[in-house]
């Protein structure tokens, strides 16, 4: 039921961002034991609509039927891409009879089709964890800067990532947005 969506913003050339809000909150059911009680169990499981979207856009097959079509998952964290992307090459590698239409890995698709914005970004205490965590899912050339102001959990430029070197922040910063969605 989405394709005419899909289809439009391939037409127009225009990424269609994904922001999560509503997941579980009685208008479409978040990937739960239920709908959460409590505020933090909601906003910590964000990430968990932005997987299955993630997985359901390349295993149905949106980007071959596609090509043209773009993703932006916006606010929804940053740390489970690089596991879910390693899980789902090694399920797609074995089970890929069962979606002959996905033609390349799924992590292709991903560096080709999607994008995510850094806010919330998951901080360990130790920036070398998080060097490691932004190195294992390419963030160098999948990651677009958000902050999130004025938000009180927004993310500042100047305090949420730790010193990157300059090429790697300059395209988190701005050169991979302006690529994305083909500015200047």
């Amino acid at each position: 039921m989405y394709y005419p969506i899909y289809e439009a913003c391939e037409r127009n050339g225009l990424p269609l961002a994904i922001h999560p809000g509503t997941d579980g909150m009685g208008i479409n059911i978040q990937p739960s034991p239920g709908y959460p009680t409590h505020y933090i169990e909601w906003h910590t499981c964000l990430s968990l609509s932005f997987q299955a979207h993630l997985v359901s856009l390349i295993t149905e097959g949106v980007f071959e039927r596609f090509p043209g079509f773009k993703v932006v998952l916006v606010e929804g964290g940053v740390s489970w891409l690089a596991p879910l992307m390693w899980r789902l090459d090694a399920e797609w590698k074995a089970l890929r009879s069962e979606v002959p239409w996905v033609k390349k890995s799924p992590s292709e698709y991903l560096i080709d089709h999607v994008r995510l914005t850094s806010q919330p970004l998951e901080r360990p205490e130790r920036n070398t964890h998080l060097i490691n965590l932004l190195e294992a899912m390419d963030a160098e050339h999948i990651l677009m800067f958000s902050s999130d102001y004025p938000h009180w959990d927004f993310d500042s430029p100047t305090h949420a990532f730790p010193r990157l070197p300059r090429e790697q922040r300059e395209r988190i910063f701005s050169r991979n947005a302006f690529e994305f969605y083909g500015i200047g």
